[in-house]
């Protein structure tokens, strides 16, 4: 599979100059390329460019947080965190706002073009009703009893796998590489959605344990539901 990007509307939010330009220099030939500084001039440029397919966004920015973005545009496409924070609280943190993916810097440009490519893939869409619980790919909404659970995009994802994968066990390189077709690029990045995922999934229905994990096999959906 060629993990390129063509095409796209994409923006991205960095106030290194000399990294931008590299940005730009890489992805403009084949995209439309907008750019911004802070958290203020990304809004702007989502509100005014309109249909932006992905946000590259650094966390640390001269007049604000990247983080911040979240809530000052909460409509926003996929974002692919771009920072040199590595520690895991810095990935949970980046995952559970809304983030669909974190990659650390320094990173190639081929990289980052790779990981922006599969998180453009496109979606399988279904339905599946286990009980008061349900999962629907076409409004990308999980609900239990009548309730909606609120997912991020990667935690959707990963749910619906395993929920069309009903009774088996996945580790985590073989869930990243099954849900967007390449080798595993960031181990602690899939686990950190996958613990944020069990969590709400748990906050949503106490009396349920539907993703289940066993050593050395991995995480399975049960279809268990009380």
């Amino acid at each position: 599979m060629d993990y390129t990007v063509c095409g796209r509307k994409l923006l991205f939010v960095e106030d290194d100059e000399k990294l931008k330009k590299e940005m730009i220099a890489h992805f403009s030939s084949a995209n439309t390329v907008f750019t911004a500084s802070d958290v203020e001039e990304a809004v702007n440029q989502l509100a005014q460019a309109g249909n932006i397919d992905a946000v590259v966004l650094d966390l640390i920015l001269k007049n604000s947080m990247g983080i911040d973005l979240f809530k000052a545009f909460p409509a926003l496409p996929p974002v692919i965190i771009l920072s040199s924070l590595d520690g895991e609280d810095s990935i949970m943190t980046g995952l559970t706002s809304g983030a669909t993916d974190y990659v650390v810097k320094p990173c190639s440009m081929r990289l980052l073009e790779t990981h922006i490519a599969i998180r453009l893939l496109p979606k399988t869409e279904a339905v599946e009703t286990f009980g008061a619980f349900s999962v629907n790919a076409n409004t990308r909404t999980v609900k239990y009893n009548s309730k909606p659970v609120s997912l991020t995009p990667s935690e959707f994802n990963i749910l619906f796998f395993l929920v069309k994968n009903r009774g088996r066990y996945f580790t985590a390189d073989e869930i990243y590489e099954n849900i967007w077709c390449a080798p595993s690029l960031h181990t602690t990045t899939i686990r950190a959605h996958l613990s944020s995922l069990r969590r709400k999934l748990k906050a949503a229905m106490p009396a349920n344990d539907i993703i289940r994990t066993e050593f050395n096999k991995g995480y399975c959906f049960t279809g268990e539901i009380l």
